[in-house]
């Protein structure tokens, strides 16, 4: 018989303590489970529910500066700060600039009524004036035809002479 060498290390074999499982995770610990398990959902969109915290989120448990805003999103306080104060400026530039244009208005609304007391001045005096041309223009064709009907007469009158007349 050969004696082993004591280079050759010996053999062991063991059973293991655990019994055999048909899930391999089933066996790993909770944090180990954890490093298997996806940090996004497979397709690569996040859900919107995911952002969220969870509704029972305690406001005093949120970090310094941000609180739970639209759709129980986080949101930083200073930028909302500033998004209220860049609103609340543009909102007052508008609140002018619509005063602006009331006062703009109201100018031009006083300058078309002026301009319509104008107009309506302008046409009484037009009217006035055709009608005394009418009638100025009545009285030449009258006198036209008084001086036409004494140029006949006297025509007719030289033809004969009159029959009072001495010689």
């Amino acid at each position: 018989m050969e004696e082993p060498s004591m280079a050759d290390p010996p053999r062991i074999f063991w059973k293991s303590r655990r019994r055999p499982s048909s899930d391999p995770m089933a066996n790993l610990s909770e944090k180990r489970k954890a490093l298997f398990e996806p940090l996004e959902p497979i397709n690569g969109k996040r859900s919107a529910d995911m952002l969220l915290p969870p509704p029972d989120f305690e406001p005093t448990s949120y970090p310094k500066g941000w609180l739970v805003g639209k759709k129980r999103k986080l949101v930083n306080v200073d930028v909302v700060e500033s998004m209220r104060r860049i609103a609340i400026l543009e909102m007052n530039r508008k609140d002018r600039e619509i005063g602006g244009l009331n006062e703009q208005l109201e100018e031009d609304s006083r300058v078309l009524e002026l301009l319509q007391k104008q107009l309506t001045d302008e046409r009484r005096k037009r009217s006035e004036i055709e009608k005394e041309n009418s009638m100025l223009q009545e009285q030449v064709t009258m006198l036209m035809n008084m001086l036409d009907e004494n140029e006949a007469f006297d025509e007719e009158g030289e033809e004969a002479p009159p029959p009072d007349s001495i010689d």
